[in-house]
């Protein structure tokens, strides 16, 4: 039986939904941004690879039954980035993911999607894992990761980015 996730998740205070086309200009936006990107494992994107990446992740729903979420705060509905699930390079690996514009930064809101996204993996898809990439040096990302309960399993550098990409893992208990 194929599994696929729900569109839309609510948390205390966000709703994660799937994207959709008037979403476009905002990701354009997000991907652009260097404050947005600086933490991410790459730089910002310009406006064409941007749109080329949000069309890769609304494939991704329509391919697999999951994907990315839009973060938005529930109070006032304002975008604050994406949060959820996909493939790693197309492969078998599934991989959460999730970034916020600096403002909804420190709220602790990562951890509220990521967990929402992490327990429609587990409980949802039933994946037999999860794995999730992060800068070397994203010390707040790895403690998102650490807070769903994931282990840090491998440390590369990776040249071309001239910086390191570390590895998580959550199997299920």
């Amino acid at each position: 039986m194929v599994r696929t996730a729900p569109e839309r998740l609510e948390t205390d205070r966000l709703t994660l939904r799937r994207f959709v086309e008037a979403d476009r200009t905002e990701m354009i936006r997000f991907y652009g941004d260097p404050e947005v990107m600086a933490i991410r494992k790459y730089g910002p994107r310009n406006p064409e690879a941007a749109s080329a990446a949000f069309d890769v992740l609304m494939r991704h729903w329509e391919t697999h039954g999951f994907g990315l979420y839009a973060v938005l705060e529930r109070e006032t509905g304002a975008f604050c980035g994406e949060c959820g699930l996909r493939h790693v390079d197309e492969g078998k690996d599934v991989e959460i993911s999730y970034g916020l514009f600096p403002s909804f930064r420190g709220k602790g809101y990562a951890t509220e999607a990521a967990t929402a996204a992490r327990d429609v993996a587990m409980k949802v898809l039933e994946l037999p894992e999860l794995v999730a990439f992060s800068r070397g040096d994203n010390a707040v990302s790895h403690k998102v990761l650490e807070k769903l309960g994931m282990e840090l399993v491998e440390r590369r550098e990776v040249p071309a980015h001239g910086h390191g990409v570390v590895r998580y893992l959550l199997k299920p208990s």
